[in-house]
């Protein structure tokens, strides 16, 4: 059975995950413009937004789709967003490096900065989803570390201890 609701609640997660890159971007943007110049500031907002932009269609694109009612179609949305993210970042970078002449170090610093909100919320279990998001606290006790053991499939299980 399957949840109907659980396409948005992944949604509205992927939006606070974008609010939270968004956040870093100003953090790294305003420490940009305090040890650099202006223009790093504005370099730093543009790879943090890229990345956040990007990240963002990707999420939207593959929880589109509910994975237990069509898996077929939430793998080709995976996929398809993928590979549309990778086209959407390299062509923002390209327009802004042609638009604005950015700082490279300042860009490519936030950029990288968004990567590590997805990191800090898949090492932290995503505590921040909770029940708001239909996330039970055992479903969020599986994510990282040793709790992944007991989680293989019977067939994963009987190749593994098959002589």
């Amino acid at each position: 059975m399957s949840d109907p609701e659980a396409p948005r609640r992944l949604r509205r997660a992927a939006w606070q995950l974008a609010g939270w890159q968004a956040a870093l971007t100003v953090v790294v943007a305003i420490a940009a413009a305090g040890l650099g110049t202006r223009m790093s500031a504005w370099s730093a907002l543009a790879g943090g937004a890229i990345g956040t932009l990007a990240g963002l269609y990707q999420s939207l694109r593959m929880f589109g789709r509910n994975a237990a009612a069509d898996p077929a179609g939430f793998m080709r949305a995976v996929y398809v967003g993928e590979f549309m993210k990778i086209i959407i970042t390299a062509a923002l970078f390209v327009v802004a490096i042609r638009l604005m002449r950015p700082q490279f170090l300042p860009m490519m610093a936030a950029y990288a900065a968004t990567f590590l909100v997805y990191l800090a919320a898949l090492g932290t279990g995503f505590p921040w989803l909770g029940e708001r998001y239909g996330v039970p606290a055992a479903g969020r006790e599986q994510v990282g570390g040793d709790n992944w053991k007991g989680t293989e499939s019977g067939a994963c299980q009987k190749q593994r201890t098959t002589p």
